[in-house]
């Protein structure tokens, strides 16, 4: 029978931090699959003040995803009202992670100060 020199210090230590480790990560995993995910739900708003260069005004819109699953093709839609003229541009975010934040800028011909500009999320998909 071989007989085996008893486990030194530095072993009990690396044994127990690799414990506490695995302990942690199954811990970890074990909330992910418990705790509740909210769906998707991405908003779009106005950040910041608008700027021209060269006759055009750049207005800054900040999209972000408050819910926890990832939303796709997230359509994002500025309209513009002056006088009761409409002009409208639109932009697509490919995927918007849960909690996520993306910038996007709408460039207009007039100032939008001068009218109505309404930002909005008008649709996206659950992948």
């Amino acid at each position: 029978m071989v007989r085996r020199d008893p486990r030194t210090g530095a072993e009990w230590v690396t044994l127990a931090v690799s414990c506490a480790v695995l302990a942690l990560v199954v811990g970890l995993i074990a909330v992910q699959f418990r705790g509740g995910r909210s769906d998707a739900a991405p908003r779009a708003e106005v950040v910041g003040q608008e700027r021209t260069v060269g006759g055009q005004h750049f207005v800054t819109v900040e999209v972000e995803n408050t819910g926890d699953a990832t939303a796709a093709n997230v359509q994002i839609t500025a309209d513009l009202v002056i006088d009761g003229e409409t002009t409208s541009g639109d932009q697509t975010v490919d995927f918007l992670a849960g909690h996520e934040t993306e910038r996007m800028v709408f460039v207009f011909d007039d100032p939008p100060s001068d009218g109505a500009l309404t930002v909005a999320v008008t649709g996206f998909a659950v992948p």
